[in-house]
């Protein structure tokens, strides 16, 4: 999942609370630019038991 920056605030600050849970994880180490998010294993662990 890629965020642009162009998105509404509040899905940044979303995604920034799962990283913070360690739900998410960033794959562009931090640089400048788009920042790509991806579901850690734990992340998905939860989606599924959240979805049951």
């Amino acid at each position: 999942m890629i965020f642009t920056g162009q998105e509404p605030q509040d899905e940044h600050l979303a995604m920034l609370q799962l990283w913070m849970q360690g739900l998410v994880d960033r794959e562009d180490q931090e640089q400048p630019g788009p920042i790509k998010w991806r579901i850690t294993k734990r992340g998905a662990t939860e989606a599924a038991q959240l979805l049951r």
